[in-house]
């Protein structure tokens, strides 16, 4: 995730690019710096007296100036740093050279045993100086910048240990999907003894729901510790600073809300839970970036000013250079640093408490949802300041108090409020959008700033139901059109029946149960989602888009408007399904998979992506590699395809269509080698995903045969199996969510 760079920041890389010019008069040899060090720039002469002058950047703001002269010795300056933070060097040559580095605290004093504890199995290593490898797994925000370099030499300070490598397997755009599918490529190889895991910032914006970005999170580290011995370290993703800071552009349209800033809050405070439950260590990378925060939520962004940079690929610059104008997602220098220093702690197991405790728990009421939230002061010092209560993006909540909620707490004393879910009225609600992304599987939950003493601090409260009511998610096959769906009621497990409907191919319906105890209630409500497989006749097909030889397949659909879905659910902007309307059907060659496809409409402009799970059934619909084919319908009849990233070979890939009265019938071919096989699952299932996205008149329709709005998660594929006989029954893939 990338934004354009401001005008300031092809200024100032312009200028660089200038005063580095033809001679490059003046380079650093390392770009970091211990504090207690010094950092030496590369000078074309040597006995020559050269004029400097010192500004520096820090976390907290413009920090202090020097100037002098220093003498260069054997075409080097050494310059020792002012204070922890970005040094911006200007050199007094024949023509004036700006140099920046970053100067570094050393850190602090960590103890073996305790390395030992965190890191579990390779903390011993670490400790008595042997080879050890870090491999970092990220989006752009760990893509664009060197937290994990600086990690590495703090590490190697610590611990006297100087065979500590780095490898970054960051991708810009991506998911921790990416890291799951490309797992097998990235880690496996490398033998990483730590892997550094920090995704979430696209996972949210991308609509991916927050238990499947969990269950990727734990099939990392448990990937991590059963392939390659290693230990995982949980990054948080960090905030977004892109807001409205003043009433002019608050009131411009499209102004993303104050809360936008934690964004993220919600997916990285469910890291917490996930991370004690494996003893995975965590790093509060959120708060690191969030520092002391400000006496508002604007003043807070100001505040983080100093680790944001003039652009992306400037590390070593400031949005204070700029009076805030730059790039908001992704941090600078002094961002990384702080986030290097968030995993040291994490690493070296050393643990800083926020100063409040905030907890409490949900109830049905007439009037719907309402939770109540407890705040205790854990600290030995009294207490006082305001809590804002926000949502989750997109959700809607309101405090009883309707405003701030002013506290004056001693030690260990408390204060409870409440707060009312107003889109969470039944329990039906639990499956729209936005509540349906975050609340699956886990507590409702609420973000709350507090407030105090001119700073600001993240929280995001659980809010568990009084009982645990809830269906069990999963993946089932059904021969019947039936399933006893488990139900956890707060005592034990039973079982509620969802029935399909005679006849039908794809569908959903809602299932509901009703718990009490000792006058406590809890609802648990699920959608029970069905697909029939689809069926592959073995044989060959001759791809020129001629559809004769297909008469005698089995057809699935892909169009029905309930297969007209994005992130927020049902999106159907077509004038009606015959507008794109989509029946497939496949063969199982001796070299791959035949496809054929049956289009009504205008599906020129459209363009498709196929996923294959070439795993066992057990593993469908679990993390995992899978591998996919974009394609679209180009002139003369051809179909341009091409193959995803974990792909190795495609020999043969190919595609062609022809126009119809109806719309368009396409061939493709896609051979067993693009997912990694010899030849058709012997198991006779494979999984398969398709996203058809249409252009028409009413704009952008995703049409998808098993996808529940976007394909960044491999539980909802669907399943193709090899037919023993034409008429072969075939059942139902169901799923519960």
């Amino acid at each position: 995730m990338q934004r354009p760079c401001m005008l300031v920041a092809i200024v100032l890389a312009a200028v660089c690019a200038a005063a580095w010019g033809a001679e490059q008069a003046a380079s650093l040899v390392a770009p970091y710096v211990f504090t207690d060090g010094q950092a030496a720039i590369r000078v074309p002469d040597t006995g020559l007296e050269i004029h400097y002058v010192v500004r520096t950047i820090t976390a907290d703001g413009w920090g202090p100036k020097s100037d002098g002269k220093v003498k260069a010795e054997n075409g080097r300056i050494l310059i020792a740093p002012l204070t922890e933070g970005i040094h911006i060097v200007t050199l007094g040559l024949a023509r004036p050279v700006e140099v920046r580095f970053l100067a570094i605290a050393p850190p602090p004093a960590a103890e073996k045993t305790a390395l030992v504890k965190t890191l579990t199995r390779t903390g011993k290593k670490l400790a008595a100086g042997e080879k050890y490898t870090i491999l970092a797994m990220g989006d752009s925000v760990t893509n664009t910048g060197d937290f994990k370099g600086m990690l590495a030499m703090m590490l190697s300070r610590a611990f006297n240990n100087n065979n500590i490598t780095v490898i970054d397997r960051s991708y810009p755009g991506r998911s921790v999907d990416a890291a799951v599918r490309a797992f097998e490529d990235d880690a496996i190889p490398n033998k990483p003894d730590l892997g550094l895991l920090m995704y979430g910032l696209n996972d949210q914006a991308g609509g991916v729901p927050l238990d499947g970005y969990l269950e990727q999170y734990q099939f990392i580290a448990e990937r991590m510790a059963a392939d390659c011995g290693g230990d995982t370290v949980f990054m948080m993703p960090t905030p977004h600073i892109s807001i409205p800071l003043d009433d002019e552009a608050r009131n411009r349209p499209g102004a993303e809300p104050v809360w936008f800033a934690f964004r993220t809050i919600g997916f990285a405070e469910s890291l917490r839970p996930l991370a004690a439950r494996l003893r995975v260590p965590l790093a509060d990378t959120f708060a690191a970036i969030w520092g002391k925060g400000g006496a508002t939520i604007e003043e807070s962004v100001r505040n983080m000013w100093p680790k944001y940079p003039l652009g992306y690929h400037l590390q070593m610059s400031s949005m204070l250079e700029s009076d805030g104008k730059g790039d908001t997602i992704h941090t600078n220098a002094l961002g990384h640093l702080a986030m290097a220093k968030a995993a040291f702690d994490a690493i070296i197991g050393r643990r800083t408490f926020p100063p409040l405790a905030l907890y409490g728990s949900s109830k049905w009421t007439v009037r719907g949802v309402v939770s109540t939230i407890i705040v205790r002061n854990i600290t030995a010092e009294k207490r006082e300041g305001k809590l804002h209560v926000y949502p989750l993006m997109e959700s809607e909540i309101a405090a009883a108090d309707d405003g701030p909620i002013s506290y004056n707490l001693k030690p260990d004393e408390i204060k409870e409020f409440e707060v009312s879910w107003l889109q969470l009225t039944r329990p039906a609600d639990l499956l729209k959008h936005p509540l349906n992304r975050y609340y699956a599987v886990g507590p409702l939950m609420v973000p709350v700033v507090d407030f105090f003493g001119g700073g600001s601090r993240v929280y995001c409260v659980p809010l568990p139901f009084e009982v645990d009511t809830r269906f069990v998610r999963g993946r089932h096959v059904c021969e019947k059109p039936q399933l006893d769906v488990p139900l956890i009621n707060g005592a034990g497990e039973t079982f509620r029946t969802a029935s399909i409907p005679d006849g039908a191919e794809m569908g959903r319906v809602v299932i509901t149960a009703h718990a009490a105890r000792k006058g406590e209630t809890g609802h648990a409500v699920a959608e029970v989602a069905f697909l029939r497989f689809g069926g592959a006749l073995a044989g060959e097909a001759n791809i020129d888009g001629d559809l004769a030889e297909w008469d005698d397949h089995t057809w699935s659909t892909v169009g029905e408007p309930v297969q007209a879905r994005w992130v927020q659910g049902v999106a159907d902007n077509r004038a009606a399904p015959s507008e794109c309307y989509l029946r497939w059907a496949f063969k199982a060659g001796k070299a791959g998979i035949f496809i054929a496809v049956k289009a009504t409409g205008d599906v020129r402009k459209d363009r498709f992506v196929l996923f294959f799970d070439s795993r066992s059934p057990d593993l469908l619909g679990t993390p995992g590699r899978y591998y996919w084919v974009g394609g679209s319908l180009v002139e003369n009849g051809v179909i341009g395809l091409g193959p995803g990233e974990t792909t190795k070979l495609a020999p043969g890939i190919k595609g062609a269509w022809k126009a119809t009265d109806a719309g368009a019938d396409l061939e493709m071919f896609v051979p067993y080698e693009l997912m990694e096989l010899t030849e058709w699952p012997r198991t006779r299932d494979l999984g398969l995903s398709i996203w058809w996205t249409h252009t028409g008149p009413g704009g952008a329709t995703h049409i998808m045969w098993s996808e529940d709005g976007h394909p960044w998660n491999t539980r909802w594929y669907g399943v193709v199996r090899l037919l023993k006989h034409a008429r072969e029954r075939l059942p139902y893939m169901v799923r519960v969510k």
